[in-house]
């Protein structure tokens, strides 16, 4: 509790603004300045996943979370990629509204915290948005609505931009260590308030008659889950996930994938979830199990 806190207060300078410029292909002055934070940001990253010790990986986390906010509020940081840094996973909305970064930080007792920073890209400045990994404390997790200071932490690795009643949706999926047994998978939508905030969850996903604000999968660390959204089939794919015995319903530890594979589908406002028609294909979403 106290470290979240910590991080928290920490988080708290993110919000800020930087003027975006026009810069011409021969100033290298922004680019220089950025790629050396990137150094920083490389090791720090490294070491926040790597460091046998609980303190030099809370510390490279503190430092990280410094260095990222200056990187950030370099102008045309929007522009740059930050490829080297391997460990923090970077999403980028397809309309080019915002960029997503998250990574995690492991604790002795075998959990996870997760930390974000949404990068907003407007036309005459850069402004930036902490994420606060507020899952332990979250209360009616299924159905209720977020802003990003009690975002469901976990690693963003797809995003999924569409339009309803002119209004922009971005579905995240999202993966997380749970705990030593169980690790955790999370479809939620994101959308941004008339003062464009971010803001997490909206009951869309119709889960066998059940209308939800997210959906959470548990199942066994050991188990890798195919969740995610195929643009060829225009739908949320995900694995089906069963108990290894029956008499083990409701323990998530026991639960892993059974082969089969169901689908949510998008229709007048709502996600809902068909069952058993990529039978057919699961060769092919089997091989894409290695990809998350």
């Amino acid at each position: 509790m106290r470290i979240t806190l910590f991080f928290l207060t920490l988080f708290v300078g993110l919000a800020s603004m930087a003027q975006r410029v026009k810069v011409k292909p021969e100033d290298s002055t922004y680019i220089d300045s950025i790629r050396n934070f990137e150094y920083q940001l490389e090791g720090l990253s490294y070491n926040i996943i790597n460091a046998n010790d609980k303190v030099e990986r809370i510390t490279s986390c503190y430092y990280f979370i410094q260095t990222l906010k200056k990187a950030l509020q370099v102008p045309n940081s929007f522009d740059y990629n930050f490829e080297s840094i391997k460990t923090v996973s970077t999403i980028r909305s397809d309309d080019e509204k915002f960029r997503v970064f998250t990574w995690n930080l492991l604790l002795d007792s075998g959990k996870y915290m997760y930390f974000g920073a949404m990068q907003m890209n407007n036309a005459d400045s850069l402004e930036l948005y902490g994420l606060y990994d507020s899952s332990e404390y979250n209360k009616d997790v299924y159905y209720a609505q977020f802003d990003n200071h009690h975002w469901m932490g976990g690693l963003i690795y797809q995003m999924h931009h569409y339009k309803y009643k002119k209004k922009d949706y971005y579905i995240t999926f999202a993966w997380d260590g749970q705990d030593d047994k169980t690790n955790r998978k999370i479809v939620d939508v994101l959308w941004f308030d008339e003062e464009g905030k971010p803001n997490f969850g909206e009951e869309m996903f119709d889960f066998d008659g059940d209308l939800q604000s997210r959906i959470i999968f548990d199942f066994n660390d050991k188990a890798a889950m195919l969740l995610r959204y195929d643009k060829d089939e225009e739908a949320i794919v995900f694995a089906n996930l069963v108990p290894i015995n029956p008499l083990m319903k409701g323990m998530y530890e026991n639960y892993v994938p059974d082969g089969t594979y169901d689908y949510l589908k998008f229709e007048k406002g709502i996600w809902r979830r068909y069952k058993m028609v990529f039978e057919s294909r699961g060769k092919k979403h089997g091989n894409d199990l290695r990809r998350m």
